[in-house]
């Protein structure tokens, strides 16, 4: 069962379990409603509270000042907590943010963070526990925290990386899938143009001259003979025909499923909900055209998933006046002020190589609308 669960989701309930465990000695130091015991109880509630929010969306908090905040206010809490209880009790609320920061700022920046708050409650922990024979004690219990600490953020230093490698690897596989059904369609379409030119070349070829040969013996030969020259005559132009027609029925077939494979580069979208409205059926004769409109709507969601810190995602293609249309929308935070970068600028070259209009609208998400002509 617990397979199911994403390493985001285990963070979270492994920390709510140690969270709720810490709720034991508040009971215990419950005597009456002091003020310091209201502090201490207010401080744990505070601390759960944050920890959750700060792990209802990673994505958004990873980078951003909600998770900047998230951590000095929890860190705060920790410090308040072992100064009411003039204890080390602190300490375990700590192992929280150990196991946190990963999934919130890059390797560099959670090393400082880590080593920063660390370094105000070892700076703390001289004036707690006055009522130990022996302070030595403190700082002994403090550098075993600060191992288990470090060694609880490589764990989930490890975990996300895996998790970040996992959604690499299934977005990875997914255009993979989508470059597949082009190359099949392609190999399909190459394979029925080299069939149709030996149709064309070799039986073709031969009916005529057959055809010819048989006209000439109509004109050579009388009665009843005649009439099965004829005959035969009828039978090879008609079978020329039906060759004809093959061809030109495997050269009109050579088109790709464009719908399919952006189909195939929508499944399995790591953190992202698709709403898609894509035809089954929805072909392009041109390979360039259609290797364009793929690799666009490919570009346009490694950008949302990448940049836009989205949670849902619409794409729309359609054919309208000798137009494919695609429009690609998501929730996130949009542009801004920002420049284009890369990706947008190749869209964009790409686009206008095809003779086609490239239109980006910054309203409750980015809206990016392609059109090409058939």
């Amino acid at each position: 069962m617990v397979l199911r669960y994403s390493h985001i989701q285990l963070i979270r309930l492994a920390g709510l379990i140690i969270w709720l465990s810490l709720s034991i000695p508040l009971v215990l130091h419950y005597e009456a409603l002091t003020q310091p015991f209201v502090v201490y109880g207010l401080s744990h509630i505070s601390f759960g509270l944050v920890f959750w929010l700060a792990t209802l969306n990673f994505k958004n908090s990873r980078y951003n000042t909600s998770g900047w905040l998230a951590v000095i206010l929890m860190v705060f809490f920790v410090l308040v907590i072992n100064y009411i209880t003039d204890s080390a009790t602190g300490i375990f609320y700590a192992l929280i943010i150990s196991v946190l920061l990963p999934w919130l700022f890059p390797v560099g920046l959670s090393l400082f963070v880590l080593a920063t708050y660390n370094l105000l409650i070892g700076i703390q922990f001289g004036y707690i526990g006055a009522e130990l024979n022996n302070p030595t004690f403190q700082y002994v219990l403090f550098f075993v925290y600060l191992g288990v600490s470090v060694f609880s953020f490589i764990i989930s230093l490890t975990a996300y990386k895996q998790q970040h490698d996992k959604e690499q690897l299934r977005l990875l596989n997914t255009e993979l899938k989508a470059t597949q059904v082009l190359l099949a369609d392609s190999s399909r379409i190459n394979e029925r143009l080299r069939i149709s030119r030996e149709l064309h070349d070799l039986v073709g070829h031969h009916l005529t001259a057959l055809t010819l040969n048989l006209e000439a013996a109509s004109h050579l030969t009388e009665g009843k003979p005649q009439s099965y020259v004829k005959k035969s005559q009828s039978i090879a132009r008609l079978l020329l025909a039906d060759v004809r027609e093959v061809v030109g029925q495997f050269r009109q077939s050579g088109t790709l499923n464009v719908g399919q494979a952006i189909d195939e580069l929508l499944t399995d979208l790591p953190g992202l909900k698709v709403t898609k409205d894509i035809p089954d059926d929805l072909f392009v004769e041109d390979p360039r055209l259609a290797q364009t409109i793929l690799r666009c709507t490919q570009e346009l969601i490694t950008n949302t998933l990448k940049h836009a810190k989205a949670h849902r995602l619409w794409v729309k293609l359609s054919t309208s006046n000798e137009q494919i249309i695609l429009v690609v929308k998501d929730d996130g935070r949009g542009l801004g002020d920002k420049e284009f970068g890369n990706g947008l600028k190749g869209i964009q070259e790409r686009v206008a190589i095809m003779n086609g209009e490239f239109e980006i609208t910054d309203q409750q998400g980015a809206q990016v609308r392609l059109t090409f002509p058939i």
